[in-house]
């Protein structure tokens, strides 16, 4: 069932921004009832925590150079997963926060030391400044710019 709800999640985000879909749209979509979606998933943004970790489970995630380039690293996970959804979903803040966030939890889950911690500090200190700056870079297409601030430790001036 989780396959179906899924298949229809993704179906949906390529034609709806992420804020405008519900539930009872999903369920139309997969042709089951919305109680159905809410018994395998709490909410929308429980469906999309869950649908990301179902793609990227099949991705092999190589953070070897993660400590000096974490932007290419979520750069090339989403592209290689979520290329088309990210693009149609680019301006919906909602899900980009989500996308964050789902992130940064793979990155902790897959690494054995606790020293990451540090390195999602900085990561997170970068996006929140992002984000106070009406995400002035996309976190996908400026990963390179993204990767200068976590390198250099400076913000650029952006007015």
């Amino acid at each position: 069932m989780n396959k179906i709800i899924f298949t229809s999640f993704k179906e949906l985000l390529l034609e709806n921004k992420f804020s405008d879909i519900s539930i009872t749209m999903i369920a139309n979509q997969a042709l089951i009832h919305r109680n159905t979606v809410y018994h395998h998933f709490t909410d929308k943004y429980d469906l999309l925590n869950k649908y990301i970790e179902y793609e990227v489970q099949n991705f092999p995630i190589d953070f070897s150079d993660f400590e000096t380039q974490p932007f290419k690293n979520i750069h090339d996970l989403f592209i290689a997963s979520f290329e088309k959804i990210m693009h149609y979903q680019q301006d919906d803040h909602d899900f980009n926060l989500i996308i964050q966030n789902c992130f940064l939890k793979l990155i902790v889950n897959a690494q054995n030391n606790d020293q990451i911690f540090w390195f999602i500090g900085k990561i997170a200190g970068i996006l929140l400044w992002n984000d106070f700056h009406n995400s002035y870079y996309d976190l996908i297409r400026d990963y390179r710019e993204l990767d200068k601030i976590y390198q250099t430790n400076r913000f650029p001036d952006v007015d």
